[in-house]
């Protein structure tokens, strides 16, 4: 059953998938661009992505939106990341904030949750572990596919740093992972290794916005190396001509064009 699903999550010409992430409100609130979460929404199913990365609140509430024939799959995100300061305070943590039973009573079709390295304390990398692996434990009979946002972001380690990417990517897969969503660690051959260290897709994700050139190049060469699509979010949402940069994004990944305007 997690193959069915896990297959709806990906183009079936192209064998990749373009996922537009906006499950970042989540933690960063009415960011511009997402003062409105139904506009929010319809603007993620109307620019052909193949699945949307939303909290299980969006999910329930907005989830209809796509809920037709070839509409996107829909991915929860089912941690909270406590990292640096902010309204929590100062300290990093990580807390599963919805059940995978209860995601997928609410529409999800996948699940998606973090691996952090680099934290402060062998305590936080290790409750992290137990959630990764409590999560794939009660995925399995269910038949839902778990993404593992595997990254590097604690402040003792650089984010694209290839060893680091490479061992967290593993180290997901190991856990029992159907998808690993990365950074990219700075060259197609860094990028390759860690595909090919991983038994399961790879897709790469887009950090903080960029030009829309190098988003382009960023892209190419990410698909150079093998993986199997991407997971951007304020790259894409977070843009007046969200629309066309979507629609370039998606033609790269599943070849349909050069990504040009």
């Amino acid at each position: 059953m997690t193959s069915a699903r896990l297959g709806r999550l990906f183009d079936r010409s192209s064998g990749r998938s373009f996922m537009v992430a906006m499950d970042r409100t989540l933690s960063g609130g009415a960011e511009p661009f997402a003062v409105d979460s139904e506009a929010l929404v319809r603007s993620g199913v109307a620019c052909g992505a193949d699945a949307l990365l939303l909290s299980p609140g969006l999910i329930r509430r907005h989830g209809h939106l796509a809920g037709y024939r070839g509409g996107p799959a829909l991915v929860a995100r089912i941690d909270f990341p406590f990292m640096g300061g902010d309204l929590q305070g100062p300290g990093e943590e990580f807390r599963l904030i919805c059940s995978v039973e209860d995601a997928v009573g609410y529409g999800a079709d996948a699940v998606v949750l973090l691996l952090v390295g680099g934290n402060d304390g062998r305590a936080v990398f290790a409750d992290n572990i137990r959630g990764v692996a409590d999560v794939v434990a009660a995925a399995r009979p269910l038949g839902v596919p778990v993404i593992v946002e595997a990254v590097a972001w604690g402040p003792h380690v650089a984010n694209t740093d290839p060893e680091a990417v490479t061992r967290l990517s593993r180290i997901a897969v190991e856990l029992g992972a159907d998808i690993i969503k990365t950074e990219y660690p700075g060259s197609v051959e860094a990028m390759a290794h860690v595909v090919d260290s991983c038994a399961v897709p790879v897709m790469v994700l887009g950090g903080p916005r960029v030009g829309v050139p190098q988003l382009l190049d960023f892209t190419r060469d990410a698909l150079d190396a093998g993986v199997r699509g991407v997971i951007y979010g304020r790259n894409i949402w977070q843009r007046e001509d969200s629309g066309e940069v979507a629609s370039r994004i998606r033609a790269l990944v599943h070849g349909d064009g050069s990504g040009e305007g």
